[in-house]
């Protein structure tokens, strides 16, 4: 069975309290702004580039292309057949001059049980799109194709998931001939997420995110949210709360023994549900402020970061110039 590449993407700025945490207006005046960059984001930029969705764009089409022909040759060496995929139209860039948070959540809530329809022209794109090695793994006895998906993904082919629905981690040696040549197409990536520099980074960066949302500014305006949700009847601590809530449940819906999914009741109660938090979040974060006081904290704390670990932040830069080489 054919399994996803779980390769880790280019590393970006951690998403703090998940997409919706919408942006508020009110609060202190000695806040950032919302399109102020923080102290880590010139790191940030630093090491990724500050590419516009253009030219991450095209630099994604780029790495794909690479990747495709050398899975091509490896599938070749390996006996196999294997027509490179273009997977131009894959990557989604979301434009954030045209997202209204407070329209968003009135449509579909948080996103986890709504799925924004595609478009036209997607739609029309997505029906068209023929897989080019179908018709040759197809024509495939189950041992023949076993072998291909085994020679195509290695270890991921066979992987099962976890009681938390996460697949294991491996190396790009373990992951077939798409693993290898998404590690050498990217220059090495993957290695580089599994160095030590790289492991005592994320480790740092996940306690300086942790010790954001515990902040004891923080901590009290998310009383005042919690106050202000009661207030509509709804039972939340924090917006990462809410959001929680509504991914879990949504999960719930289809975790049965049958596979079968909800009942269009239920799904529907859910979604309305689901919409009216949202729209409740906005209009609390606004009320106290929340994004505010959120940026300020996270402001403060990663100038902090950045002043007490320069060492760690050069290791990883320099670790990353080594990349492009």
């Amino acid at each position: 069975m054919r399994r996803p590449s779980t390769r880790p993407a280019a590393i970006t700025a951690l998403s703090l309290t998940g997409m919706l945490l919408l942006t508020a207006c009110g609060g202190g005046t000695d806040a950032p702004s919302a399109d102020e960059d923080s102290p880590l984001t010139a790191f940030y930029e630093s090491i990724s580039g500050d590419l516009d969705s253009e030219a991450q764009q095209k630099k994604w089409e780029e790495q794909n292309r690479k990747t495709e022909e050398l899975t091509a040759a490896c599938m070749v060496e390996q006996g196999f057949e294997y027509i490179p995929v273009d997977q131009s139209g894959g990557m989604v860039t979301f434009d954030e001059e045209e997202h209204d948070p407070e329209k968003y959540a009135a449509e579909y809530g948080y996103g986890m049980t709504i799925y924004q329809e595609p478009t036209e022209e997607q739609q029309a794109e997505m029906d068209s799109y023929v897989d080019p090695n179908q018709a040759y793994v197809e024509a495939m006895s189950e041992t023949e194709m076993n072998a291909y998906y085994e020679a195509l993904y290695g270890a991921m082919n066979s992987a099962e998931p976890d009681e938390n629905g996460e697949l294991p981690q491996f190396a790009p040696e373990e992951m077939g001939c798409q693993g290898i040549a998404q590690n050498e197409a990217s220059g090495g990536e993957q290695e580089l997420w599994e160095s030590e520099e790289m492991t005592a980074f994320n480790d740092a960066i996940t306690t300086l995110y942790e010790d954001v949302e515990k902040s004891p500014k923080l901590t009290e305006v998310a009383a005042k949210w919690s106050d202000c949700m009661a207030e509509a009847g709804l039972d939340h601590t924090t917006p990462q709360a809410a959001m929680d809530y509504f991914m879990e449940a949504s999960n719930a819906l289809y975790d049965n023994e049958t596979g079968e999914g909800p009942g269009e009741d239920e799904l529907t109660a859910l979604q309305e549900e689901e919409k009216s938090t949202a729209v409740a979040d906005h209009a609390c974060q606004e009320k106290v402020g929340y994004q505010d006081v959120h940026r300020t904290v996270q402001f403060e704390l990663e100038k902090t970061f950045v002043d007490e670990n320069k060492d760690l932040l050069d290791r990883v830069a320099a670790a990353y110039k080594e990349l492009e080489k």
